[in-house]
């Protein structure tokens, strides 16, 4: 991206913190928003311990493969080649699929249309994928814009409606039911819950849409690095916070709907305490939770699709197309099919991801040459806990 500008001292000059909103809706999508009110109710009284297992495997690790990232220019190429050429094509094509048209996109659309069911009871899910699909495209033509769209208009919204839920349910909290187990065990449900929000390979996925953002009127690494760290920690704050609200008012007040769907759940508490306006409100929440996400990560992809894949034998709009045209699709399987079907993948996958960012920043840093023989050791132990489990 060539734009023209004076130089930049101040990393504020460029929007900093609009960039680290625009970060953190870019993270906060689908699980993002159901996993931590499943912690909570789960928990209950227990909730600090899966709030700190919650914190470490979906704000932590994500800010670590931020640093990487960082490190690596926003190359992920370059991030995954050291682990050798056909091990790094074949794991970035299923880190994009992951999140992309056939994992966590289509599983975005499927609570987007949970949302707001309730107001459009005919709308069937099919219909509703091709209409959001088809406004995803029409507003992601020109990348240069989806930072500033998502960082000063869509995310604000976003905050303000989570907001209002989180202080409300908690200043009428009731007390918390006891938990049935120690804490321990919930801290790691916390930090299986934040496996699968997938933020990590996030963190990978978006920096190559926020770095070169970020460089703009500077070649200035140290400029550029601290653009960065403080979009990565407005991004970080706000969904530590974020979590912790949502964990807690989930506690307190999901007692009664033990038994509601888990994409439903945040719509009943809401009900529970701002009565029918509070649908709304959660709606709202939920919906753009999910459509910041999905425009970021249909971005991605389909970068992925026309750069990596066809090496620019199709354009920018026809990769577009595929991507949302899968994306409509898969949606159709409903959200608990879609989380299904990569949980298992990513539960074992990401352990190795975390050696690799814990390596690969070693080896920027450090010049530490091993990288091989850890990430395929952990991936082979994940494994066998996953099978021996």
């Amino acid at each position: 991206m060539s734009v023209e500008a004076p130089p930049i001292d101040e990393p504020k000059r460029i929007g900093v913190f609009s960039t680290g909103l625009a970060l953190f809706s870019m993270f906060f999508g689908a699980g993002n928003l159901i996993f931590p009110l499943i912690v909570g109710r789960m928990a209950a009284s227990e909730t600090l311990y899966a709030i700190v297992g919650l914190g470490i495997s979906a704000v932590i690790f994500p800010l670590l493969g931020l640093v990487a990232m960082m490190l690596y220019h926003g190359n992920i190429r370059a991030f995954l080649e050291r682990l050798g050429r056909i091990p790094s094509v074949v794991l970035l094509l299923v880190l994009q699929m992951s999140q992309g048209p056939f994992g966590a996109m289509p599983r975005l659309v499927a609570l987007m249309h949970a949302s707001i069911q309730p107001y459009f009871p005919t709308l069937s899910l099919f219909w509703f994928s091709v209409a959001i699909c088809a406004l995803i495209f029409w507003l992601i033509l020109r990348p240069q814009k989806i930072i500033a769209l998502l960082g000063s208009l869509l995310t604000p919204f976003l905050l303000v409606s989570l907001g209002i839920l989180i202080v409300v349910g908690i200043w009428h909290a009731p007390q918390a039911p006891i938990a049935p187990m120690e804490g321990g065990h919930y801290l790691a449900v916390g930090l299986k819950m934040g496996y699968q929000t997938t933020d990590l390979i996030a963190a990978l996925l978006f920096a190559t849409l926020i770095l070169p953002y970020l460089s703009q009127g500077t070649q200035d690494r140290r400029t550029i690095w601290k653009r960065m760290a403080l979009a990565s920690l407005i991004a970080s704050t706000l969904l530590m916070l974020t979590y912790m609200g949502l964990c807690w008012v989930s506690a307190y007040q999901s007692s009664s709907f033990l038994d509601v769907a888990p994409e439903h759940l945040l719509q009943h508490i809401a009900v529970k305490l701002l009565g029918p306006a509070g649908g709304i409100v959660a709606s709202i929440a939920v919906f753009l939770a999910c459509f910041t996400t999905a425009i970021s990560l249909a971005a991605v992809f389909a970068q992925y699709l026309q750069v990596e894949v066809s090496k620019e034998r199709i354009d920018r709009k026809t990769a577009l197309l595929i991507t949302l045209g899968c994306t409509a699709l898969i949606a159709n399987l409903g959200f608990g099919s879609i989380v299904k079907l990569w949980g298992p993948l990513l539960e074992v996958l990401y352990p190795a991801l975390i050696v690799l960012c814990v390596f690969n920043i070693a080896y920027s840093i450090y010049k530490v040459q091993p990288i091989r023989g850890p990430v395929f050791f952990a991936l082979g132990l994940a494994v066998g806990g996953y099978c021996f489990a």
